[in-house]
């Protein structure tokens, strides 16, 4: 198990000069841990060092921004789909104008440590994110807009795949964007069959539960990055899509063996609010709680 703290550093950004605005919302107070999710808007011109790794998505609009890192100056038109991955650590300038949203993704970088670690590096330590500025990454966008899902959605389960989609955008980032990127392929990490039985039926007992990604991890003395990976690895699906699907089916079964009210089925399966289970339930079901149950 790892000793070094996962937290990621909140606001984790030391302006230097400029003025930095306020975020529309903010994850901080989810308490996901490794991730930390900001949506802005508006224009903004700041230079600042950052505490954590950074990942901004633009998601509409049409802005022209202005970017100095390292020596390197670069000015484009940041469209919807735009990405900007930004190392921790050296001062960067930011300018850019009124007209767009902007997500931004901030990564622990002992998050991303772990990654390289379990990936079966030599020197963990060494592996360095690198600055791309304005690219075209449809995972990383996809996961970055997944994550705007889980903070709008007020449900126990928001928090296990929050922190999943965390070390899948931290494996993204070195297998991509580091300077482990064209080394030796990672190593493929799969749960052993005994680690793999202990992993579903601890989910299988808590699945009512404000279930993480670390906690189903330590019971396996596994770190939370290595566990993801290797479940997916193991099942083909990742875990906090596992444990929803599990729900669902713990739903089906109460809906089917007992007479239950709707609202008391989704707390017992999980679900900390009627309205996004019946939303979940109808996506992976094809059909209403209600209608499910009548067909039985």
């Amino acid at each position: 198990m790892h000793d070094r703290p996962l937290d990621v550093m909140q606001p984790g950004r030391h302006v230097l000069a400029g003025v930095h605005i306020e975020p529309r919302y903010s994850s901080a107070a989810k308490g996901w841990r490794g991730i930390m999710l900001e949506l802005f808007g508006g224009a903004s011109d700041f230079t600042a060092i950052f505490e954590n790794h950074g990942i901004c998505v633009h998601l509409n609009g049409c802005v022209k921004m202005h970017q100095r890192f390292e020596g390197k100056v670069a000015n484009t038109q940041m469209r919807r789909g735009n990405v900007i991955v930004s190392p921790a650590g050296a001062p960067k300038r930011f300018q850019y104008g009124d007209g767009g949203d902007i997500l931004v993704v901030h990564i622990a970088p002992e998050l991303f440590f772990r990654a390289a670690e379990e990936a079966g590096c030599g020197n963990p330590a060494g592996v360095e994110l690198l600055h791309n500025f304005c690219t075209r990454d449809p995972q990383i966008e996809q996961l970055a807009l997944q994550l705007r899902d889980e903070y709008l959605t007020e449900d126990l389960a928001s928090r296990i795949c929050a922190e999943s989609l965390g070390n899948q955008l931290a494996v993204h980032l070195l297998r991509n964007y580091s300077t482990l990127a064209k080394g030796p392929q990672l190593l493929v990490n799969r749960l052993s069959a005994r680690a793999h039985k202990r992993a579903l039926d601890y989910i299988e007992a808590n699945l009512a539960n404000d279930l993480s990604i670390g906690e189903i991890a330590s019971a396996l003395s596994m770190s939370a990055g290595h566990f993801a990976h290797a479940f997916k690895n193991t099942t083909g699906i990742a875990p906090h899509r596992y444990v929803m699907e599990r729900r669902i089916e713990l739903a089906k079964s109460l809906l089917r063996e007992t007479n239950l009210p709707v609202e008391n089925i989704a707390n017992l399966a999980g679900f900390s609010t009627h309205s996004h289970f019946c939303i979940t339930f109808q996506k992976l079901a094809a059909e209403t709680p209600s209608a499910y149950r009548r067909k039985q």
